[in-house]
């Protein structure tokens, strides 16, 4: 199912998705974060909210969207464990979602090619840096022969 282009963004997922808003069966921390998640207006969605909702994995036709705007403009964003950790969960999104949504594919896609790029480019430039531990590391051996002598 793809979302509306003109989805109204004051409307929750639950709403969206049809889903009853009864209480959570289980009080557990995951169950009622995601329950607030489920019930809070898209436009309104935090960016922990959005990280939790594509790892379980509700609704990812209306949050992926989201994630990945987060996502171009950092690719490495921390938003509640680590960082990455929103990338990484887009990344374990079902082929079965990106086989149905392939222009969100694309655009995941391109983000993670510009990411490889600027890891190559760094990894480039990484000799050179450790380059400088290694003269330190001579000089002071070479330092600390002198002393002794």
């Amino acid at each position: 199912m793809k979302p509306r282009r003109n989805l109204d963004e004051d409307r929750a997922l639950n709403v969206l998705l049809g889903w009853k808003t009864d209480q959570p069966p289980y009080p557990t921390s995951l169950v009622e974060r995601g329950s607030i998640a489920l019930a809070t207006p898209l436009r309104n969605l935090t960016n922990e909210q959005i990280l939790l909702l594509v790892s379980q994995g509700f609704g990812l036709e209306y949050v992926v969207p989201k994630a990945i705007s987060i996502l171009a403009e950092n690719p490495l964003i921390g938003v509640t464990f680590y960082d990455g950790d929103l990338l990484e969960s887009c990344l374990k999104v079902s082929a079965e979602f990106w086989m149905e949504h392939h222009d969100l594919w694309i655009e995941l896609d391109g983000i993670l090619r510009l990411l490889d790029q600027t890891m190559s480019d760094i990894g480039k430039h990484r000799a050179h840096f450790e380059s400088a531990w290694e003269a330190w590391s001579r000089q002071d051996t070479s330092t600390t022969r002198s002393k002794k002598a």
